[in-house]
């Protein structure tokens, strides 16, 4: 499958994301909770819009999945996954952890994905079967096999969080750095490229990682559900690591 033409869109909305994140970064915004309690800002939509109207000028048929504006079925194999936004709460407390996410799958699997990331000047990239890269480099997970020095990420959002407390009580004996960074997508960039080993997610979306796992599977890594099972982008629960500390993370799950 050649994908030329839709890495080069990718790219083109990612810099008009970029664009208008650098145009609202560090000014009062108007922000809106949502029902998850989640915030969301000026920012978040006008760069949804930005990414949205860049893809559709080129391939009006695809179907669409965004985080701010739901699903466009145009019954199309093609889909793009947008997250215009990941790190918003970062954002809006001046952080400079945060970045667009956006993904194309073809029938519901990731094929090409971007994560862009304005402030720290990063973009990582990949192609299904071709590789992972980051500002130009190819990249890999690290080659760790214990857990005992290992860099085990948590996400940490509102939904279940006894859940996430009770995973940080079992693996805090095993590990001694444990991060949350606050963004999905920073955090599965930090796994493709060996700086950390290992990533627990307890309540995500597709959104949210669809690029991110792409880029983390073709640096070398492993995702997996939480018994060890395939990945399914919408079930929302997933470990991804190196492949080498894989088991023991399931373990702690247990």
């Amino acid at each position: 499958m050649r994908l030329s033409e839709e890495k080069r869109v990718m790219v083109l909305a990612a810099k008009q994301a970029s664009k208008v994140m650098l145009r609202h970064y560090g000014k009062k915004e108007y922000v809106k909770i949502k029902p998850n309690r989640s915030l969301v800002g000026k920012a978040d939509i006008e760069t949804n819009k930005a990414i949205i109207k860049t893809i559709k000028k080129h391939f009006p048929s695809h179907s669409i999945l965004s985080e701010e504006t739901g699903f466009e079925d145009n019954q199309s194999d093609f889909k793009w996954v947008i997250d215009p936004i990941d790190g918003t709460h970062n954002f809006l407390h001046k952080i400079p952890v945060f970045g667009t996410s956006i993904a194309l799958e073809y029938k519901n699997e990731p094929v090409l994905g971007i994560l862009h990331f304005p402030i720290l000047c990063i973009t990582a990239i990949a192609e299904k079967g071709k590789g992972a890269f980051s500002n130009g480099r190819r990249i890999k997970v690290s080659g760790k096999k214990s857990l005992d020095h290992s860099f085990v990420l948590c996400e940490f959002a509102y939904a279940n969080r006894k859940e996430k407390i009770g995973f940080l009580e079992r693996l805090v004996h095993k590990t001694i750095d444990v991060r949350n960074f606050g963004s999905a997508i920073y955090n599965l960039w930090l796994i493709a490229t060996g700086k950390c080993e290992g990533y627990v997610l307890l309540s995500t979306h597709e959104w949210d990682v669809a690029a991110g796992f792409l880029i983390a599977e073709e640096a070398g890594g492993k995702i997996t559900g939480l018994k060890g099972e395939k990945r399914v982008l919408s079930h929302g629960k997933f470990v991804v690591s190196n492949g080498k500390i894989h088991g023991k993370l399931l373990g702690c799950l247990r």
